[in-house]
């Protein structure tokens, strides 16, 4: 209740002097509050909204109080509408291309459908006095814009408040940014714009800031487009309700013909969603380039990185000017026994193998590991910045979790596997090439199976048998979600 009431105070900030709002807030404020929180959607919610708008309307606006009651259950109305048709299984990502924006703006028309055609029925009973087309295109253009200019930037929110930042966008990146101009100067261009449209002002002033907020679509986020566009409507708004922005005549908004005001909101949401449809086809193409670079960088079975991608990333590496101070080090991975399990158990179940055994390495390793499938059941792992001490004991807690490991590939009884593991570190060679690296791993693998296979051979050294069940492993460098060997 305390909520609605608040929302619906906000709206007499953008209602000129013995005028309606331009902007209603309130409505559409619920309805994102109802999309985010869809737990809320409860007969108690409904019951408090509807008190604290029709409180609103007695106390801030000094209606009567059938008014008051009539204009809450208008209000409401197009809250329910939006509310039903965005809350089905939506996410942000939703919004990340044109459609999902057309399905907002859509479910943003229908429901200032709604609240014009109650509030037309509603008009004998609440204004007598006032005509229905009045009534009509008041409360429509007035809803749809409200609803087109707050949902889409509380839709873009995150699901969960506290997410990390993406460390892609870090503060040095940032500052990099900010140099160059690439984060300033769309705010820039539209800081001019909006001092040109106050300064001019006139009919079309309301348009000069669409080119700055498509240089703001093309630079930044859709989240931050989505605000940004947001607080420019607001400013044009607040500007015209208080005589800020001047429109070419000196007669008061108040006393404008109906068709000014449709005039002036079908101006403001032009600005909003123009920007908005821009960074929504901007993040679908953004989303498709990611996607078509996911499927060539990596294996479509197994998920790891494809073998020229494996090669790509770990020759970069290998190829920085300054080498990291413990060194690199490499491992090659065969499963044990793979073909005779193939023809046994199928190809399906083979592919079950390569899966859980990809799957199961990928959790084990560090962000920053490079994990490649180099063809059929042979992958390898890169791992930068490790010493040659660090690179077998990871080696063997691999080794011990993949013999732990059960795969269920039918209704029999779960598979075991089990695999061999060659390690070769770049401090015991000469400086080598990655081709290079690739061939002593490979030797060193090819000893662990002739050395009975299951267990870990290391470039220069010795096979290393599996753990017995009494050692103690203590010692071995924890990696991510990896269980202890006894």
């Amino acid at each position: 209740m305390a909520f609605a009431f608040l929302c619906a105070g906000l709206g007499q900030v953008t209602r000129p002097d013995q005028g309606l709002s331009i902007l209603w807030p309130a409505n559409a404020l619920l309805a994102g509050l109802l999309i985010r929180r869809p737990a809320l959607g409860h007969p108690l919610f409904w019951a408090g909204a509807f008190c604290g708008l029709a409180l609103a309307g007695l106390f801030l606006e000094d209606q009567p109080w059938p008014a008051a009651l009539g204009y809450g259950i208008t209000d409401l109305s197009g809250v329910f509408v939006a509310w039903i048709i965005l809350s089905s299984n939506w996410t942000p990502a939703r919004m990340r291309s044109p459609r999902g924006i057309g399905h907002v703006f859509a479910a943003c028309a229908a429901a200032a459908a709604t609240n014009a055609a109650i509030a037309l029925a509603l008009v004998p009973w609440l204004r007598p006095d006032a005509q229905w087309t009045t009534v009509a295109l008041n409360w429509f253009f007035g809803q749809l814009l409200s609803y087109c200019a707050l949902l889409p930037p509380i839709m873009l929110l995150p699901r969960r408040a506290g997410l990390r930042p993406d460390r892609r966008h870090s503060w040095s990146s940032l500052f990099r940014r900010m140099v160059s101009g690439t984060l300033l100067l769309p705010i820039a261009a539209l800081a001019a714009s909006l001092s040109l449209c106050f300064l001019l002002g006139g009919p079309g002033a309301a348009a000069f800031p669409i080119p700055a907020l498509m240089y703001c679509a093309l630079a930044y986020r859709q989240s931050t487009t989505a605000w940004i566009t947001l607080l420019t409507a607001l400013a044009v708004l607040l500007g015209v309700a208080n005589g800020w922005l001047p429109m070419g005549e000196n007669q008061p908004l108040a006393g404008r013909h109906a068709w000014d005001m449709v005039s002036l909101r079908l101006g403001v949401l032009l600005l909003v969603m123009s920007p908005l449809l821009v960074s929504g086809i901007l993040a679908a193409r953004s989303d498709l380039i990611s996607s078509l670079n996911l499927a060539l960088d990596h294996d479509g079975l197994t998920r790891a990185l494809s073998r020229e991608a494996f090669l790509r990333s770990a020759d970069e590496h290998l190829g920085r000017a300054t080498a990291p101070p413990q060194g690199n080090a490499l491992l090659m991975l065969d499963i044990d026994h793979f073909k005779q399990l193939n023809d046994r158990y199928g190809h399906a179940a083979g592919d079950q193998v390569l899966k859980d055994f990809a799957r199961t390495i990928r959790t084990l390793v560090r962000p920053n590991d490079l994990f490649g499938r180099l063809g059929g059941e042979e992958f390898a792992l890169f791992l930068p910045d490790t010493s040659e001490r660090d690179a077998n004991d990871i080696a063997e807690r691999l080794r011990f979790c993949v013999e732990k490991l059960e795969v269920f590939a039918g209704n029999g009884a779960p598979l075991k596997i089990s695999v061999s593991i060659g390690a070769v570190h770049d401090s015991c060679t000469q400086p080598a090439s990655l081709s290079e690296l690739l061939a002593y791993a490979d030797r060193a693998m090819y000893q662990a199976k002739r050395g009975g296979r299951n267990r870990v051979h290391a470039h220069g050294g010795t096979t290393a048998w599996p753990l017995d069940a009494t050692e103690d492993t203590a010692w071995l460098p924890p990696l991510n979600n990896a269980p202890k060997a006894p």
